[in-house]
């Protein structure tokens, strides 16, 4: 039996891959042919020149972090669900979405995510610019948290480090904070916890 026919799905598949296991500059022509198996006049055929293939490859990556379906019972509790679905893709592929940031399409990007906060504001009683500081203040939560865990994770073993610097001492006289602040961060409860903290604020009768 032959070989299934290439489709541009398949080139952008691992031309997505690619891109989310090595970033960018890994994604040459030549380097996506030998992954697919096939020929770089076929890649040519199917997407393009390597333009063509990036501006295909973010509008792909635009379309694939749109829908969001909120979970809760509440308007804070779908909030902070969208929220944590952002962080979660966002988190998925930093390559990609460096992609996107580079071509301008950030804020359409985003759009899917805020409009979903937009419904849960107004479900909260929320209108006009208040609901429009709400929508801005998790999104640029979301994005702030996503950027230092990024930070941390590229410097793992700076010195010195928590550890070393957290003693009774510093910590006036508090040996239990000193101790937990010792401790490796746990990004998804020191994630869901602020997040819940400001949208609940945010959400307050004023």
């Amino acid at each position: 039996m032959g070989r299934p026919a290439l489709t541009r799905d398949d080139v952008l598949e691992a031309a997505a891959g690619l891109v989310k296991q090595h970033g960018p500059g890994a994604l040459t022509m030549r380097k996506l042919a030998a992954e697919l198996g096939t020929a770089v006049t076929s890649i040519y055929w199917h997407i393009g020149n390597r333009e063509s293939l990036l501006d295909a490859l973010v509008e792909r990556t635009v379309a694939d972090l749109g829908e969001i379906r909120p979970t809760g019972r509440t308007p804070a509790q779908r909030v902070v669900s969208v929220a944590r679905i952002l962080r979660r893709r966002l988190r998925a592929h930093p390559h990609l979405i460096a992609m996107v940031h580079e071509r301008g399409l950030t804020e359409r990007m985003f759009l899917p995510a805020q409009q979903a906060l937009v419904h849960e504001v107004h479900a909260a009683g929320l209108r006009g610019a208040r609901a429009a500081e709400v929508v801005r203040a998790v999104q640029f939560q979301v994005v702030g948290h996503v950027l230092v865990e990024r930070a941390r994770e590229r410097t793992p073993g700076r010195r010195p480090g928590e550890p070393e610097l957290w003693a009774p001492d510093t910590a006036e006289g508090d040996s239990a904070l000193a101790r937990a602040l010792a401790r490796p961060a746990d990004p998804e409860r020191l994630f869901t916890a602020s997040v819940r903290a400001l949208v609940d604020g945010l959400l307050s009768p004023e």
